[in-house]
């Protein structure tokens, strides 16, 4: 019974002292506003700077220098430690929230790099602000039918054969969905899009109706004749229904 308290006690320190050491490198994380990285890149500063969502939003718009680096990439959280310890790292999403538990963000800050931010307001307030982007790989955009909240019950009585694909990522997913609906994340839907069923009148539903747009867009040109979009996302979703 003894060894089973300790073993226990143990267990429970050792829990502790990692919560703790995850709570500390989430505090090394700062914040950095557009009009602060502007300056730095103006002058030259020493600065990385890292797209942490999808690849067809980065490639399709991003910040003129960014690199296009998905969050839950493995593969790419291994160039972080390759990049000199003194530049900053900052890190901002296009059109979905930026992943609060990106392994790109875990990685710089195990390599002990100098600074890591997190871009206020990312891509959007970057553009808000009237600075430039560049497209590496535009996705020309289709006339996709949005679906408000309030029709979401009808659509889904009168659509042939439908199926909901919620873009978000897959925590927020589990956290909570549309009743029947399939995850297939923005950052990998040009990888997984062949597991869609063609013969399907797709509802794409995204956070707040930024990306359903793009993703409609991409499907559409792989050959997906009936593709819809949710307005405003899950943020109009939930606002309806309080």
């Amino acid at each position: 019974m003894k060894n089973i308290v300790l073993f226990l006690v143990a267990a429970i320190t050792i829990s502790l002292g990692i919560a703790g050491f995850a709570g500390a490198e989430q505090s090394k994380i700062q914040s950095m506003n557009v009009q602060t990285l502007k300056s730095g890149m103006d002058k030259s500063e020493k600065i990385t700077l890292i797209d942490g969502g999808s690849i067809l939003a980065c490639m399709d718009a991003k910040i003129p220098g960014a690199l296009c680096l998905p969050c839950d990439s493995e593969k790419d959280a291994s160039f972080v430690p390759s990049v000199p310890k003194e530049n900053k790292i900052v890190f901002y999403s296009g059109l979905q929230p930026l992943d609060p538990d990106c392994a790109l963000i875990s990685s710089a800050l195990s390599a002990g790099v100098k600074g890591v931010y997190r871009l206020e307001g990312g891509l959007a307030e970057w553009r808000k602000k009237g600075l430039p982007v560049v497209s590496e790989k535009r996705t020309p955009r289709v006339a996709a039918h949005a679906i408000q909240v309030k029709q979401l019950p009808d659509w889904q009585k009168a659509a042939k054969n439908p199926l909901l694909i919620d873009i978000r990522s897959p925590k927020t997913f589990a956290a909570g969905h549309l009743d029947g609906a399939v995850n297939f994340p923005l950052s990998r839907l040009h990888l997984q899009y062949a597991d869609i069923p063609l013969d399907r009148t797709l509802l794409i539903v995204d956070d707040d109706g930024r990306a359903g747009l793009l993703a409609a867009s991409y499907l559409a040109r792989k050959g997906f004749l009936n593709v819809q979009r949710l307005q405003g996302g899950m943020a109009a979703y939930q606002r309806g229904t309080k």
